[in-house]
C-alpha cells in the first residue's frame, strides 16, 4: 500500500530528530516494492515477513526515512516498539492541521455500501476523502487521514471490527462529527459471543464523537435504540419504513414500472420524489442515511438530489451480469444471516422466472451457525427454486432447512469449495435465457469465480 500525503509533512512530525532526514514526506508506503524516491517506508511486522527485513531495499529505491521496530544502524530509521501505533498517533495529530468534518460508519453490514453512497451523493458538492475498498482497519484509516489536504471539507471513514475495543480506538482516531451504525446482526457473533455483545461493540463508535456530534442508528432496531439512548451523546434514529417515523425518515415509497420514487423528511428539511435506481433494502437504507448526514452537515437538499439518483452498490453487492440471456446476481462480497434473508426476500420480484440459488457458507457465527444456515434454507425454499446449490461444509444447513420447509431433495445439490468448475458446467447446461442465478456467500469463498467459469464454458 502506498498513499500520497495531502501536503508535505516535516519528518519531525513523526518523531525524527536532527538533520539526518531532510526531505519532507510526500508519500507513505508499507510495501518496499512500491517505494519511490522521497517516500517514508512504514516497516510493519507481518504474518509472512517483517517489514524491517526490507529496509535496505527501501533505501535502495529512494526511501527518505523508515519507521520500524528495528533500527538497522541507520540514522534515517526511527526505531519504535510499535510502528503502527506511532503512525496512528501521527495521523490523529495530522488531522488537526486540516480543518474538516468527519463521518464515521460502522455496522454488521451495509458499511461499504453507505460509504460508497455518501461519496456519490456528496462529492459533487463537497471536497472529500474516503477510506477505499475494504480499508477499515487502523492502518487504512490512518493512511487515509494523511491524504487530507487544505480545502478538504469532509472525511468519510469506514470502521471495521474484529473484536472489542477496535471501534473505540478507531472512533477516537477520526473523532467523528457524525457517527453511523448501519445495522447490527449476527455477523462476527463467533468472535464476540452474542448479538448483544456485537451491539455493545458497535456502540463504541460513540466514544470518539466530538462534543457537538451526533450518532445515527436504524430506528427499526429497538434493542439498539435502547442501548444508544443510554450513551452520553446526542443520537437520532433513521427509519426506512414510511409507517414508522423517526427523526429522519423515508416518508413515501412509490414504485412505478422500473422507477422508485422516494421522499425523505428530517428535523429541518425534506426532499420529495427522488428517483432511486433501486428499491432494495441496501439502497433504500443508504439513501436514508445519506439524506440524514447531509441535513446534519447543513446541505440544501436540492444540491444533492441528483447524487441520490446515482447511488449504486459497490462491486459484488447485487451486481448483475448477463450471460446468454441468463441473469447472474452476484451478492457475494460477504454473507451473514440478516442481509442474506433480506436479499432472498427481494428475489420475489423475479416471480415467474426460474430461479437458481447458489448459497455459500456464512462464517464467524459460532454456536449460532447451524440454526442460522437452517433458517436461511427455509427462506430459500419459500422461493421454490429450480435448484439450490449449497457450497461448503456449513452450507449443508441450508439444505436441511429447505427440505424441512418442503423443497424436494432432488432440487438440492451439495458443492465442495473446490467444486465450482463442475457447478459452472452444470449451470451452463441447466439454465436458459430468462433464468435468474443468485450467488451469495462469505468473502473467503470468492464465489464470483463462478461467473468467470460460466463465461469460459460459454466461449
Amino acid at each position: 500500500m502506498r498513499i500520497k500525503t495531502g501536503k508535505p509533512i516535516d519528518p519531525g512530525f513523526f518523531g525524527f530528530k536532527g538533520e539526518s532526514v531532510i526531505s519532507p514526506v510526500t508519500a507513505i508506503a508499507t510495501d518496499s516494492r512500491e517505494i519511490r524516491p522521497g517516500d517514508l517506508f512504514l516497516a510493519l511486522p507481518g504474518k509472512k515477513t517483517d517489514g524491517a527485513a526490507h529496509i535496505a531495499e527501501a533505501f535502495s529505491r529512494g526511501a527518505a526515512a523508515v519507521v520500524s521496530s528495528g533500527d538497522g544502524g541507520d540514522p534515517r530509521v526511527l526505531k519504535t516498539p510499535d510502528p503502527l501505533a506511532l503512525i496512528t498517533r501521527a495521523a490523529e495529530n495530522y488531522a488537526e492541521t486540516v480543518p474538516h468534518k468527519t463521518v464515521a460508519i460502522t455496522g454488521s453490514y451495509g458499511k461499504t455500501t453507505l460509504r460508497a453512497a455518501l461519496e456519490t451523493v456528496l462529492s459533487p458538492v463537497l471536497r472529500l476523502r474516503c477510506t477505499e475498498g475494504n480499508g477499515n482497519t487502523d492502518l487504512a484509516v490512518a493512511l487515509t487521514i494523511f491524504t487530507l489536504s487544505r480545502g478538504d471539507e469532509l472525511l468519510i471513514a469506514e470502521l471495521g471490527m474484529r473484536g472489542r475495543g477496535e471501534i473505540a480506538r478507531l472512533s477516537r482516531l477520526v473523532k467523528p462529527d457524525v457517527a453511523v451504525i448501519t445495522a447490527v446482526g449476527q455477523a462476527h457473533v463467533g468472535l464476540l459471543g452474542s448479538v448483544d455483545a456485537i451491539r455493545e461493540a458497535k456502540c463504541e463508535i460513540a466514544l470518539g464523537i466530538k462534543e457537538n456530534g451526533i450518532l445515527l442508528y436504524p430506528a427499526s432496531d429497538d434493542p439498539l435504540a435502547s442501548r444508544v439512548s443510554r450513551l452520553p451523546v446526542r443520537s437520532e434514529g433513521v427509519s426506512c419504513d414510511p409507517e414508522r417515523r423517526a427523526a429522519f425518515s423515508v416518508t413515501r415509497i412509490e414504485k412505478t414500472g422500473e422507477r422508485t420514487l422516494v421522499s425523505f423528511a428530517g428535523q429541518k428539511t425534506e426532499l420529495r420524489d427522488v428517483i432511486l435506481p433501486s428499491s432494495d433494502a441496501p439502497t433504500l437504507s443508504a439513501a436514508a442515511f445519506c439524506f440524514s448526514v447531509a441535513e446534519i452537515i447543513r446541505l440544501d437538499p436540492e444540491t444533492f438530489r441528483e447524487g441520490l439518483t446515482k447511488i449504486q452498490p459497490p462491486p459484488l453487492r447485487r451486481e448483475i451480469e448477463t450471460i446468454t440471456g441468463v441473469f447472474y446476481i452476484l451478492d457475494c462480497y460477504n454473507a451473514s444471516p440478516e442481509p442474506t434473508v433480506a436479499a432472498l426476500s427481494e428475489l420475489r420480484r423475479y416471480g415467474g422466472k426460474r430461479l437458481f440459488l447458489v448459497l455459500g457458507d456464512m462464517l464467524e457465527l459460532g454456536a449460532l451457525s447451524d440454526i442460522a444456515h437452517e433458517t436461511v434454507g427455509r427462506r430459500a425454499a419459500a422461493l421454490a427454486p429450480e435448484r439450490l446449490y449449497c457450497v461448503g461444509e456449513r452450507a449443508k444447513g441450508y439444505a436441511k432447512g429447505a427440505i424441512i420447509e418442503g423443497l424436494s431433495p432432488e432440487r438440492v445439490r451439495f458443492v465442495s469449495c473446490d467444486g465450482l468448475p463442475e457447478l459452472g458446467a452444470e449451470l451452463k447446461n441447466a439454465t436458459r435465457a430468462g433464468d435468474v442465478v443468485f450467488i451469495k456467500g462469505s468473502r473467503v469463498l470468492a464465489l464470483e469465480r463462478l461467473v468467470r467459469i460460466v463465461k469460459q464454458a460459454v466461449n
